[in-house]
């Protein structure tokens, strides 16, 4: 400093440096921050970070899990905390996450991966399908009658006798069954049989004369009345909205039972390992679902689907009132056709077994494209059922149309079943972004009849879940039950090999449309979960994502394809929680 100069600051009167008072500086950063790594590393250790090996209230070890995730293999073994996935690792690894209060699960080499989510099915109706007279496998009238019979002497007399299941294309000629082998054994019953596809019911004459069908009744605009082509008479069988003549006038299910019968479904779904399922059902159920949540009695992640034609402010509403994991409202769904037992799915040329056929159509164009636009305006998904080729195109031309009107979005539209595509729509799923929800066990169930309603052209794009992955498009897999059985298992063993049960035919019915084990049980895991805007969160295991896991006691990637049918579920686990348990 100079004589006469004034000091700059308080520094310089205690002469220090630049270099010193920046030596200074660090010296008190560091003395900070020695005290602040202790803290800093207690917040990593016991703050929730993703990356520490906090402890865990359940492990699974000792396994072969399949991630869904293919840079994460070789894994054998889960942690658990809460409902979340906290660590997957080699067995050794356990002990990271274990404290005395962890339960672990010694799975002696089984099986494990995601839970499986049906991206389609009906829960309520597949609950009372258990409690109805089960027609499924008849072989002719005798059959059906006995158990028709067994039921009738269970309940008072003159009851309603509700049942379904029947399949004419396992009768004698295939042959359509009549009101006469009702009538025959119990006149005074009022029956109503629903097909096994459920777009088609078998009725009585006392059920004719409760609902006023005569030879004078017409054909509703989708439906129809089988008529005896001599006298012109209803034949008791009535197709699509033909239906909906003789549903008015049946009992309404009570509060009660509809209750039973969901909780009913909900257990046949924690013994098939079944985690989460997107339901169409009656409106009820959605209540019936919300006490169980509150119950802490929801055993299933529940997304509920509502009708196509619903007002968009009353979904809306409903959406922001449940926003709970467990539960949530999904699509719209809206029937485009029927099916192909029933000759009803919408096809493009005449059936190849009946020229005088090409099924119903139970919207036109103009009305589905109105529906469709105003969903997708309000943001809203929508899925379409759709078997035949004609139904599949009047589909994804409505889904086109939203998409050059309201504008492109991730909207995840769906074709549900898409069971007869014509090849030049395959590239549409992915250039629309559509999802094609497809249920594999219809497949070998349809098996002894589909080629003959399609002719070998169309089926060669009947089922054809490889030609949909290899041209870019999504799958999602479910069940479709009640119409076919809820095991996942079946459609997995479907999409492998394409033959039935008993392995015919051999090699597979148009082997190439096969999937890979790792690719059915992707569709049926993280494909479905993808389809409701969930694979952040389930679908495949990996750190972070909600705990539903199933246990198997056959590795379903090794075993042999006829294996497959044989697996067990040992373990069903839901947000964390054991739900099922094998008995040892």
């Amino acid at each position: 400093m100079t004589l006469g100069s004034a000091p700059r600051n308080t520094r310089e009167i205690r002469g220090e440096s630049s270099a010193g008072r920046k030596w200074g500086r660090r010296r008190r950063f560091l003395r900070l921050s020695a005290g602040l790594i202790p803290v800093l590393l207690a917040v990593l250790l016991f703050a929730g970070c993703p990356w520490k090996h906090r402890k865990a209230d359940l492990i699974l070890k000792n396994g072969f899990f399949f991630t869904g995730n293919p840079l994460k293999s070789g894994v054998e073994m889960v942690a658990i905390r809460g409902n979340r996935i906290i660590g997957l690792g080699r067995t050794e690894d356990a002990k990271r996450y274990q404290s005395p209060q962890t339960r672990v699960i010694d799975l002696r080499g089984k099986f494990g991966c995601a839970g499986f989510n049906d991206a389609h099915l009906h829960l309520l109706y597949a609950g009372q399908s258990l409690e109805e007279v089960d027609l499924t496998g008849v072989t002719g009238i005798h059959d059906l009658q006995r158990r028709i019979l067994e039921k009738a002497w269970k309940i008072p007399w003159g009851s309603w006798i509700i049942g379904g299941g029947w399949d004419q294309n396992q009768f004698p000629n295939g042959e359509w069954p009549t009101k006469r082998a009702l009538d025959d054994i119990a006149p005074d019953f009022p029956m109503v049989l629903r097909r096994v596809c459920g777009h088609a019911v078998l009725v009585n004459s006392k059920v004719l004369a409760i609902a006023g069908i005569t030879a004078k009744t017409p054909d509703p605009a989708a439906g129809e009345i089988m008529r005896d082509p001599v006298t012109g008479e209803p034949t008791g069988v009535l197709k699509e909205d033909a239906v909906k003549l003789v549903s008015q006038y049946m009992p309404a299910a009570t509060e009660e039972s509809i209750s039973r019968s969901i909780e009913r479904a909900l257990e046949e779904a924690k013994r098939f390992g079944v985690t989460s399922v997107q339901d169409f059902s009656a409106a009820e159920a959605y209540q019936v679902y919300r006490r169980l949540l509150g119950e802490g009695r929801l055993t299933a992640r529940i997304s509920c689907w509502m009708p196509l034609d619903s007002d968009p402010s009353v979904v809306l509403e409903r959406k922001t009132e449940t926003r709970s994991r467990m539960l949530r409202v999904g699509c719209l769904k809206g029937i485009l056709d029927g099916s192909m037992g029933a000759r009803t799915a919408a096809l493009n040329a005449p059936y190849s077994d009946d020229s005088t056929a090409r099924g119903l159509n139970l919207y036109t164009q103009d009305r589905l494209n109105e529906l469709v636009l105003l969903a997708d305006r309000h943001r809203l998904q929508v899925a379409l059922h759709a078997i035949g080729d004609r139904a599949i195109r009047m589909g994804l031309t409505s889904l086109e149309l939203a998409q050059k009107i309201n504008g492109q979005r991730e909207s995840r539209h769906r074709i549900e079943h898409a069971q007869v595509l014509a090849p030049s729509d395959f590239e549409a799923f992915k250039s629309l972004g559509v999802i094609a929800s497809m249920q594999p066990a219809h497949c070998i169930y349809d098996l002894p009849w589909a080629e003959s309603r399609l002719g070998p052209v169309r089926s060669e794009g009947a089922y054809a879940w490889k030609s949909v992955l290899d041209a870019g498009g999504r799958l999602a897999f479910g069940s479709d039950w009640p119409v076919v059985p809820l095991n996942p298992l079946i459609g997995i063993y479907a999409a492998v090999t394409r033959s039935d049960t008993a392995g015919q035919p051999g090699g597979g019915w148009y082997p190439r449309q096969r999937l890979t084990v790792e690719e059915a049980i992707t569709a049926y895991t993280l494909g479905s979960a993808y389809a409701e805007f969930m694979e952040h969160e389930l679908g495949s295991l990996e750190q972070g994502k909600l705990a539903d896991l199933v246990v198997l006691n056959r590795n379903l990637l090794t075993v042999h394809p006829a294996d497959i049918l044989r697996a067990r579920v040992v373990y069903t686990i839901v947000d964390g929680k054991i739900v099922y348990e094998e008995d040892p």
